[in-house]
């Protein structure tokens, strides 16, 4: 198994370990983010303790947990263990300068929570325990470690927020892909680890398309729904949103024509959606960021947005055993579907040259007047810089006429007009018929490509 780019993570643990202090950190991201192997990467050569809450309810989840604990430990003596403050108070008397706590939101409503914020208050954090806490629910995570409400509010020392690999990071999974087929890999499976260490890059997208997404019993088929179940008691709403939005629909009203709610009820699914289970955003045009009416939605991973695409609408095509066609249908729009996530590319790249100097931002985003609309622009204030950038997925080299429409709509963009220097870039899959002018950039896929792989992230091989 692959354990690819958690440089950043990995050293804010070994900083916790080296503070030579008492440590309660918080680790939360979605399912298959890659929590539980980032902990075992860094626990497995240090001496740790690693406990898992299996149960939600108080008295199994505490026989679970103190049976955990004893088989790792060492103590002069059996414990008496009648409930979680027992077992923390334990945690300063072993030798382990590690104990993680995972799947931590399960002691939600067991009193394990308010127990551990006495104990920590009263014991450990007077001691040198570096105390790790991981969740999968990131809204219950966030309630538990950054709500002012929460017994843990203002304890924690360090708070990771695990998220998705970006595409240059992503692609290092099926290094024997073209690049064009690593390009719509990351469009169908996303920067998810779990997801992207299951592909058998030996094999076809498509083949491992069918295998893990459409056939009976694949290991994807119902991701989306299984963590929907597992996140809300009443799931159906909001997998109708969700397949508003990815359909489409990115204004509250058209989510509401599309679904048939009041679009009071879509902004309270919207709002959950984003904020407890961080799958859409919403975006803004550019120098517009919060006002009344401008808001888009969409939705942030991309197996999220292929699976309501392309597998929630024929579900029962594939309950029928009709995986073929599909698989089909998939294939005629693969490209299309690909060319939106190819905008995310882009302006990860874009981002990437801006880090090493190339160029310089001070906001960027999306921007978008009535039907005139730029795939990136970002801007720098100081410099009254404006870089207008349109990203294009097609067969064919891009003409010169695109460049025209860009510099067209780029005139409709209110920000500093006559006095800006404008820069316009295009990112094109298949080339250009045309040369580079001054404030002209041009890249392609070779280019994104080349520079992904000169900057190659760290891979290591775990079993």
């Amino acid at each position: 198994m692959k354990f690819i780019n958690r440089e950043i993570e990995l050293k804010v643990l070994e900083e916790a370990c080296r503070s030579g202090r008492a440590e309660l950190v918080i680790i939360y991201g979605r399912r298959r983010i890659g929590k539980t192997t980032l902990l075992s990467v860094f626990a497995k050569p240090r001496n740790a303790v690693y406990l898992i809450v299996n149960f939600d309810e108080r008295e199994p989840a505490l026989r679970d947990l103190t049976s955990q604990f004893l088989d790792q430990v060492k103590l002069p003596y059996t414990p008496l263990i009648r409930s979680f403050s027992d077992l923390y108070l334990l945690f300063n008397q072993v030798d382990a300068s590690i104990i993680i706590i995972d799947e931590f939101q399960r002691l939600h409503n067991t009193g394990g929570v308010t127990e551990l914020q006495h104990i920590w208050d009263q014991h450990l954090s007077k001691g040198r325990k570096v105390i790790i806490l991981c969740g999968s629910s990131v809204g219950m995570m966030e309630r538990i470690g950054l709500s002012y409400e929460s017994p843990l509010y203002g304890r924690a020392t360090r708070i990771l927020k695990i998220k998705e690999l970006d595409y240059g990071v992503a692609r290092s999974f099926v290094e024997k892909y073209s690049e064009e087929d690593k390009v719509r890999t990351y469009a169908v499976f996303g920067g998810t680890p779990g997801y992207l260490a299951l592909i058998d890059d030996e094999k076809p997208l498509l083949q491992n398309i069918k295998n893990l997404i459409l056939d009976p019993g694949a290991t994807l088929r119902e991701e989306p729904l299984t963590l929907l179940s597992m996140e809300l008691r009443e799931p159906t709403r909001y997998i109708q949103v969700l397949e508003a939005i990815a359909q489409g629909a990115t204004k509250l009203g058209e989510i509401a024509s599309k679904t048939g709610f009041k679009t009071s009820d879509i902004a309270k699914y919207i709002r959950i959606l984003e904020k407890e289970l961080d799958l859409i955003e919403r975006k803004y045009p550019i120098l517009e960021e919060g006002r009344r009416g401008k808001a888009r939605y969409y939705l942030k991973n991309n197996f999220f947005k292929f699976w309501f695409s392309y597998i929630f609408p024929y579900i029962n095509l594939l309950e029928f055993g009709i995986q073929d066609r599909v698989l089909d249908i998939i294939e005629r729009n693969i490209d299309i579907y690909t060319s939106k996530v190819f905008e995310d590319i882009a302006l990860q790249h874009f981002i990437s040259l801006s880090r090493e100097g190339a160029f310089h931002f001070t906001k960027i985003g999306k921007w978008w007047l009535r039907d005139i609309e730029i795939d990136i622009v970002a801007i720098d204030e100081k410099k009254l810089n404006a870089y207008f950038i349109e990203v294009k997925w097609t067969k064919k080299p891009v003409d010169k006429r695109e460049l025209y429409k860009l510099i067209s709509k780029a005139q409709e963009f209110p920000w500093m007009k006559n006095r800006r220097r404008e820069t316009y870039i295009m990112y094109s899959k298949a080339g250009y018929t045309f040369e580079k002018e001054e404030n002209i950039c041009t890249f392609t896929l070779k280019d994104i490509q080349t520079h992904f792989n000169k900057n190659k992230p760290k891979i290591k091989i775990i079993n």
